[in-house]
């Protein structure tokens, strides 16, 4: 894998056939890997530029598939170093911001608008799901400094409006799984999104959850891309990639099956991980033979294991 020193256009051309085949603009194309040299080569952005080379490109390749810009005024999208344990090396990845995902919901028409807001212990705040305005929030003018939760109002096609709300300690546990942040809590001299832009990572938290339950349409694809390259930084747990790895060896699947599955397993983060365990756990037959027996009684108490594991 090649690291870059200092990004020029031309390091970038390889997947501009690429991207002009994915519908992406020759003109847009020349931009973008305009935003990327700049970004890149800024002296503030030293753990950046340990990223390889191939990672780069993807992430690129990722801006086509989003539909966002890495147009630092726009603050749509970012690109992110990250460690990977897998590889061993710093992978960059293309980070959707909060701006760029409530344009990319509001652009799908499931949704017309969407407000999230930081509430404080000093703000005068009420929801009640059962009236025309679920939320009634008044900010308080000072005291601001005891964040206790997160919501988010979304007013769909349809005229209805809805809340999802999240206390901030839901908020932490997910964000203590993250693999920068885990990353941090080791070594507090590297940089981690959830210092960096704290109150953003906590309002898109919650404009992640209630994205699941919006009502669906069929210019969601680049919104759904664009959550995935936000739940990059959850990485699954060496714990996790082993079981999931067993079960696709002792799987009844065909073989053709079980080798797309390992492809996946490098790849995968940690909820992607997750749905392929439950997956291949219908997949087992009764006794499943890999360095011993194991039944249905034993993957239970092996996934209890795994949901446990501190360093997943």
């Amino acid at each position: 894998m090649t690291e870059i020193k200092k990004l020029h256009i031309t390091d970038i051309e390889p997947v501009k056939n690429q991207m002009l085949k994915m519908g992406f603009p020759a003109d847009k194309f020349e931009k973008e890997a305009g935003f990327a040299c700049i970004i890149f080569n800024d002296p503030k952005n030293g753990y950046l530029r340990k990223g390889t080379k191939e990672s780069l490109l993807k992430s690129v390749i990722s801006v086509a598939q989003t539909g966002l810009t890495l147009n630092p005024i726009a603050k749509e999208a970012f690109l992110i170093p990250r460690y990977n344990n897998v590889s061993k090396s710093i992978q960059i990845g293309l980070e959707p911001s909060y701006v760029g995902l409530v344009k990319l919901l509001t652009d799908t028409g499931s949704v017309t608008s969407i407000n999230t807001q930081l509430v404080y212990a000093e703000d005068e705040f009420q929801i009640n799901l059962a009236a025309d305005d679920p939320v009634r929030h008044i900010p308080a003018l000072k005291n601001r400094e005891n964040l206790i939760g997160v919501y988010s109002i979304a007013k769909l096609a349809t005229g209805e409006k809805q809340v999802e709300w999240m206390e901030i300690s839901e908020v932490h546990k997910i964000r203590d799984t993250s693999e920068s942040y885990k990353s941090w809590k080791k070594d507090s001299g590297k940089s981690t999104i959830w210092n960096t832009y704290y109150g953003e990572m906590v309002r898109k938290t919650v404009l992640k959850r209630i994205y699941k339950y919006l009502p669906r349409t069929d210019r969601m694809q680049y919104a759904d891309k664009a959550v995935q390259l936000s739940n990059a930084d959850w990485e699954p747990s060496s714990g996790q990639v082993m079981f999931a790895d067993a079960l696709i060896k002792s799987s009844t699947l065909p073989e053709f099956k079980k080798d797309e599955l390992e492809k996946e397993l490098q790849t995968a983060n940690s909820s992607n991980l997750e749905l392929m365990i439950a997956y291949l756990e219908e997949s087992q037959p009764e006794k499943i033979e890999s360095g011993g027996n194991y039944n249905q009684g034993d993957i239970g108490k092996k996934l209890d294991l795994i949901d446990n594991d501190p360093n997943k």
